[in-house]
């Protein structure tokens, strides 16, 4: 199995100051990187939720080394309001099969 990466958003700002437009101004964005993520043949899955006191989301692509993965990863635009780290995901199983949004990457 290829080698997966975790792109790790969390926002700067923990949950009692985060401004949550700033966040949803730049979701048309954030989905056109993820289009272009999944049109490249790099996205595996994707998915927002929060980290202890912070918003936060999770990405996982492929790639064909971290620099890669760093240099995709970079091109999120939620980078302008928190950061992201890179997970080398070493699977050994996964069964990433919802699809029911998939129309939102096409």
């Amino acid at each position: 199995m290829k080698t997966l990466y975790a792109l790790i958003w969390k926002a700067r700002e923990d949950d009692s100051t985060f401004k949550n437009e700033e966040f949803e101004k730049r979701v048309p964005r954030l989905m056109n990187w993820l289009r272009a993520l999944h049109a490249g043949g790099h996205l595996v899955a994707c998915g927002g939720g929060g980290l202890e006191q912070h918003s936060g989301g999770l990405t996982i692509i492929t790639a064909d080394s971290p620099e890669q993965a760093l240099e995709l990863g970079a091109g999120s635009p939620m980078n302008e309001i928190g950061t992201t780290e890179l997970l080398v995901w070493d699977v050994f199983y996964s069964n990433l099969t919802v699809l029911e949004n998939i129309s939102r990457l096409e």
